[in-house]
C-alpha cells in the first residue's frame, strides 16, 4: 500500500503540473519575475560549458569583475546543466527540469514524512499538498534559481531525520539527512538553519530519554561529529566563495546579511509595506495562511513538548526562521524567493500541532467533516496559486526583462555575422547585469540608459576588450560609436575596431 500510495502521489502532482501547464513553462526562456537572477543562473552553466567546466571557477557573462569570475551558492546544479549541455546541446529548460525534478522529489518526501508522522494517508495527501499551494513556490519550482531546490533537499533530509529519531538511531539515516541538510545548505546558506533545528532536537529528545548522562553523551556524540563535519562543509565553501569575489573585485552576489536593526524606522515599514500588501497574497492563499497560523497557534496552546516527538526541532527551527527574517529583512522587500526558506518551520509548526491537537481532541480531527473541510481549503489554495501563476506569466515584460524580448533570436543573428563567441560586447541600454548579455551569450558590460553612455565610460571599456556595442532600440540619443555591421528589430551592432 506504501507503494501504491507514492505512485498514487506522483501521479496526481503530475495531474496538479498539467493543470499549472508546467509541459509549457518548461520551455519558455527567462522571463518575468526575477528575470535577471534568471539569467544570472543561465550564464554559469553557459560559461562553464565554454570555459572548460572548472568547477571552482564559476564565471557569468558580466566583466565588471574580473573575466565575469563571481560566485555564491554551490554551483552544482549550473555545473550538471553545463555537462547537459554538452551532451545533448544547449537548451534551457535543462536546468528548469533538473530544478523540478528536484523538488518533486522533495514534495514526494514531504508526503512521506507527513505521513510517516500523522499515521494516516488522508491527512498526508490533503496537507502535502496545501503546504504546496504556494504561487511563489510553484513558480520556482519550474524556474532557474536554486531556492527551490533547496527545499527539495531540505524536505528529503527531514523525513531521513525523522525515520533516525523513529527507528532507534539507526545511523545511516542521519548520515543521509545531514547528506542533503548540507547539500540544501550549499545551495543556500540560509537552509542551515535545518540541520542545526535537527542536531538540538536530536539533543532535546535524547536529553529526556535518557537513563543516565553518559548515555546521553553517547546517544549525541556521534550524530553531532556528522553535524560537525556538516558545519566545516559548509563555512569552508562560503569562506572561499567570499576569499573568491574579492580577489576577483565582484561586488554583485550577497554574501552578507541585510539585517533589519540595519536600516531606518523608515525603511522598515517600506519593506513591511512590500511583504504584507504586495508579496503577502502571493505566498499563500489568504484564508491558508489564517488557516496556518491559527492552526498552529491553537496547537501550541495544547502541546505537551515531551510526549511531542516533532515539537523540539519544529520550535528550534521556528526560532531559526524567526531570525533569519530579521537578518535578512531588507531582502523581503523585492525577493518574494526568500519566503521559500520559510515553509519547513511552517511544516514542522503544522504537524506539531496536528499531534497535539488530535492528541487532546481525537474527535476534533479524526472525522469525515475535519477531512472534508481541509480538502476543500487545499483545493482553493491550489486553484488560487494557478491563477496566481497564471498572472505572472500574462504579465507585460517589465522594465528588467524587457531585454529578453528585444533581443531574442539576436545571438543566432551575431553568429550568422561571424562575430566571435568571446567578442567583447557593450550593451547600451541594458537594465540587468547578465540579462542581454546572457540573450546574445557573449561576455560583456551593460549600460543602463543613455546618460551613462558617455564616451570616457565607453572608452574604459574599450580599453578592456570591448571590440562591439549593440544599442536596443530604446538607445534615443542618435550619437553612435563605430561603425554598423548589422540590425536587427532596431537593434543596432557596432564594431569598435
Amino acid at each position: 500500500m506504501r507503494i501504491n500510495n507514492n505512485i498514487l502521489f506522483i501521479v496526481i502532482l503530475a495531474i496538479l503540473y498539467f493543470i499549472l501547464d508546467f509541459h509549457t513553462i518548461l520551455f519558455l526562456e527567462p522571463r518575468g519575475i526575477h528575470f535577471i537572477r534568471q539569467t544570472d543562473s543561465l550564464s554559469f552553466a553557459v560559461n562553464y560549458l565554454r570555459n572548460g567546466f572548472d568547477f571552482f571557477h564559476p564565471q557569468v557573462f558580466n566583466l565588471l569583475s574580473t573575466d565575469g569570475k563571481a560566485g555564491l551558492e554551490f554551483p552544482i546544479l549550473y555545473f550538471l546543466t553545463a555537462v547537459a549541455y554538452a551532451i545533448f546541446g544547449e537548451h534551457e529548460f535543462i536546468l528548469r527540469l533538473i530544478t523540478l525534478i528536484i523538488c518533486s522529489t522533495g514534495f514526494l518526501y514531504l508526503f512521506k514524512l507527513v505521513r510517516l508522522l500523522l499515521n494516516d494517508v488522508v491527512y498526508a495527501f490533503i496537507l502535502t499538498f496545501l503546504f504546496i499551494s504556494s504561487t511563489v513556490l510553484f513558480y520556482y519550482t519550474n524556474n532557474f534559481l536554486p531556492d527551490a531546490s533547496a527545499l527539495g533537499l531540505c524536505l528529503i533530509g527531514w523525513y531521513f531525520f525523522f525515520l533516525y529519531i523513529l527507528r532507534d538511531g539507526r545511523k545511516g539515516n542521519w548520515i543521509l539527512a545531514i547528506i542533503f541538510f548540507t547539500t540544501a545548505s550549499l545551495l543556500k546558506v540560509t537552509c542551515f538553519m535545518n540541520p542545526v533545528a535537527a542536531m538540538l532536537g536530536i539533543g532535546v529528545l535524547r536529553f529526556w530519554n535518557r537513563s543516565s548522562f553518559k548515555s546521553f553523551l553517547r546517544e549525541v556524540i556521534k550524530p553531532s561529529l556528522a553535524f560537525l563535519l556538516s558545519v566545516s562543509i559548509v563555512i569552508a565553501w562560503y569562506v572561499y566563495v567570499i576569499y573568491y569575489n574579492r580577489i576577483h573585485h565582484d561586488h554583485y552576489f550577497l554574501t552578507g546579511a541585510r539585517p533589519l536593526w540595519a536600516l531606518s524606522a523608515h525603511e522598515i515599514a517600506e519593506i513591511w509595506d512590500y511583504i504584507s500588501r504586495y508579496w503577502f497574497t502571493k505566498y499563500y492563499y489568504e484564508s491558508t495562511i489564517h488557516f496556518f497560523s491559527v492552526f498552529i497557534i491553537a496547537g501550541l496552546l495544547f502541546i505537551r513538548i515531551k510526549r511531542n516527538i516533532v515539537a523540539a526541532p519544529a520550535i528550534f527551527l521556528s526560532l531559526g526562521s524567526i531570525m533569519y527574517i530579521l537578518l535578512f529583512y531588507a531582502q523581503f522587500k523585492d525577493h518574494d524567493y526568500y519566503f521559500i526558506t520559510l515553509i519547513p518551520a511552517i511544516v514542522l509548526m503544522s504537524i506539531t500541532s496536528f499531534l497535539s491537537l488530535r492528541g487532546r481532541f481525537p474527535r476534533l480531527l479524526n472525522n469525515y467533516i475535519a477531512r472534508g473541510l481541509l480538502l476543500g481549503l487545499c483545493l482553493l489554495s491550489l486553484n488560487y496559486a494557478r491563477e496566481k501563476l497564471e498572472d505572472r506569466y500574462k504579465a507585460s515584460p517589465d522594465d528588467y526583462s524587457e531585454i529578453g524580448m528585444e533581443l531574442t533570436g539576436m545571438q543566432i543573428y551575431i553568429d550568422e555575422l561571424g562575430i566571435a563567441e568571446d567578442a567583447r560586447f557593450i550593451i547600451v541600454t541594458d537594465q540587468t547585469p547578465n540579462g542581454g548579455l546572457y540573450f546574445i551569450r557573449r561576455p560583456g558590460w551593460p549600460i543602463k540608459d543613455t546618460t551613462d553612455a558617455k564616451p570616457e565610460n565607453i572608452e574604459a571599456y574599450i580599453a578592456q576588450g570591448a571590440k562591439y556595442i549593440l544599442y536596443t532600440k530604446h538607445y534615443n540619443d542618435l550619437r553612435y560609436i563605430g561603425n554598423i555591421v548589422g540590425e536587427m528589430n532596431g537593434n543596432r551592432i557596432f564594431c569598435l575596431e
